[in-house]
């Protein structure tokens, strides 16, 4: 489903230029639970921007279900975005003025949906993740937990076959973090493609298989 080949990024600054990726080949399968771990620096958020078509390697192949995603215009990557993957953030990304409700609703307005279907696929995941009694309230009106619950139902309310998590337990105690935790398995356990992409060795444990990145190179597996 996910299958990078010798894939290489960089930055530049006005000194000098900054290797991030050096040659990442891996492949996560469909319904797999994997986790990127790896020191902070080590390049493991440029990857999960790699993955997510939020960047485009300097070179090497990404093909995601089988297109080569270099060869897809911005368009067809945001189409991607928007339709295959969803993103769960360590920040939230919640827009303050907004409901939870209204959090949710957003990435489903984009897809052009009708404003019933809109409305339904929000209310279900919400109560999915246990907040159907939150639905109203706005971000700083619910807890860390309840906030990255609020990201988990937005980034599972068009069902989405994959789940990019980054640092999704990051900002939050340790009982919050847990239950955000259980909810990737579960999601994992109903078909779902999850990638975590964390530092926290205890988060990482969690997943089926665990790829190691270290300056930017993938050390193991």
């Amino acid at each position: 489903m996910l299958e990078l080949h010798n894939i290489n990024k960089s930055y530049y600054t006005s000194a000098c230029r900054v290797d991030v990726l050096r040659d990442v080949s891996l492949h996560i399968g469909k319904g797999e639970m994997a986790a990127v771990t790896g020191e902070s620096g080590s390049g493991k958020s440029t990857l999960m921007n790699i993955l997510g078509c939020l960047d485009t390697p300097d070179s090497g192949t990404y093909i995601l279900n089988g297109k080569n995603t270099r060869l897809l215009s911005e368009k067809a990557r945001a189409q991607i975005r928007n339709r295959e993957i969803g993103f769960v953030f360590q920040g939230f990304n919640l827009i303050p003025a907004l409901t939870a409700e209204e959090n949710v609703e957003l990435p489903l307005i984009y897809r052009s949906l009708p404003p019933a279907e809109v409305r339904r696929l929000s209310q279900n995941a919400l109560r999915a993740v246990g907040l159907s009694h939150r639905m109203n309230h706005k971000p700083h009106e619910l807890s860390g937990g309840q906030q990255q619950r609020t990201a988990i139902a937005r980034a599972i309310a068009a069902k989405p076959p994959i789940i990019l998590a980054d640092e999704p337990t990051g900002n939050l105690d340790s009982q919050s973090g847990e239950v955000v935790l259980q909810m990737l398995k579960r999601l994992n356990e109903l078909g779902r493609t999850v990638v975590l992409i964390t530092h926290d060795s205890r988060v990482a444990a969690s997943a089926q298989r665990q790829i190691v990145i270290a300056d930017g190179r993938q050390v193991y597996p």
